[in-house]
């Protein structure tokens, strides 16, 4: 008797709470298929290869970095992206933190790090949504720390600079 209580049990709470393994083995899919693509983005990245990051990218994506101007279109995201592939001396490694699926659209929070040829470490991240197009994972838009360009530094005093008081102080 207590076996045929548990195998109606299951089923029973899960059409309860809307819940199915169906879902449950979906949204795992689904999960699995934007961290491969979000992945593909960033082995194309590293391979420069201009071509393999426009085809992850929607038509009307957007991309939006620091000290550079938004990027809207897939034409002018290729220009972007080739440039910064020009300039990029480093790997680019991303890890997921967060990522949330609402069907047919997704979000991302990704911890980025760029790997210089002499092996020095930067850290930055990435707030991406991703679209699916034609069962694929597309990137739509792209927020980043300095992907599309290199860092740069703040300004320093040289220590024979007079010190200024500030306001307050």
């Amino acid at each position: 008797m207590r076996i045929h209580v548990l195998r109606l049990l299951g089923p029973t709470l899960s059409l309860l709470l809307g819940i199915s393994p169906l879902t449950l083995a979906d949204e795992a899919a689904d999960r699995g298929a934007l961290e491969a693509a979000a992945q593909a983005w960033i082995k194309a990245f590293n391979a420069r290869d201009v071509d393999a990051l426009a085809a992850l990218a929607t038509d009307n994506v957007v991309l939006m970095d620091p000290n550079v101007a938004p990027v809207s279109g897939q034409k002018a995201a290729r220009e972007a992206w080739g440039k910064a592939l020009a300039n990029a001396k480093y790997q680019l490694t991303t890890a997921t933190k967060e990522a949330v699926i609402a069907g047919d659209v997704a979000w991302r929070i990704g911890a980025l790090a760029h790997t210089l040829p002499n092996g020095v470490v930067n850290h930055g991240q990435s707030l991406e949504i991703w679209k699916r197009v034609n069962g694929e994972w597309k990137i739509h838009r792209q927020m980043s720390s300095t992907i599309l360009a290199q860092p740069k530094l703040l300004s320093r005093p040289l220590p024979s600079d007079p010190v200024l008081d500030t306001p307050g102080s």
